[in-house]
């Protein structure tokens, strides 16, 4: 009798754990989820890590001053160019100098990740309290910052 309820909760356990592991790896981002890159154009994925504790307010991105999306916390989302010389930016409580945005020649048929991070730690009179920034990600850091993210496609 004990046996047999063993080997029912060895089972029931590797059925948990199994569930989990599908669970977890069906939600985790890489660049592979997107469709190809169409021809001469470039891809430029957004991602923005999950902070717990933070504000969750997400900004807006801004291409050459127009909005495109809003950044969550925890998700990658991409969109795709025409190459050429692009000014990313990012929304904050207070204006910012440049230094919190990316100029960026977007090459063709190439992809490009940029990170959405936040300080916490702005002037009392704003609201979100936040001051977002971009960084742009490099190439052999990709697969690091897109593991624990999920993918939104695009926007």
């Amino acid at each position: 009798m004990k046996s047999a309820l063993a080997v029912c909760r060895a089972i029931g356990s590797a059925l948990v754990l199994c569930l989990v592991a599908l669970g977890g790896s069906a939600l985790a981002a890489t660049p592979n989820q997107a469709p190809p890159v169409p021809p001469g154009q470039a891809r430029v994925w957004f991602v923005r890590q999950l902070l717990p504790g933070t504000i969750v307010t997400p900004p807006t991105v801004y291409v050459n001053g127009a909005p495109i999306a809003r950044s969550a916390q925890g998700t990658a989302f991409y969109r795709d160019f025409t190459p050429g010389r692009y000014a990313f930016t990012v929304e904050n409580c207070l204006p910012q100098t440049n230094s919190t945005g990316q100029i960026m020649t977007l090459q063709p048929n190439t992809q490009y990740a940029i990170e959405v991070q936040q300080d916490d730690n702005p002037a009392w009179d704003c609201y979100p309290a936040q001051v977002s920034y971009l960084r742009q990600i490099q190439p052999n850091q990709v697969p690091y910052y897109f593991a624990p993210l999920t993918y939104m496609g695009a926007m």
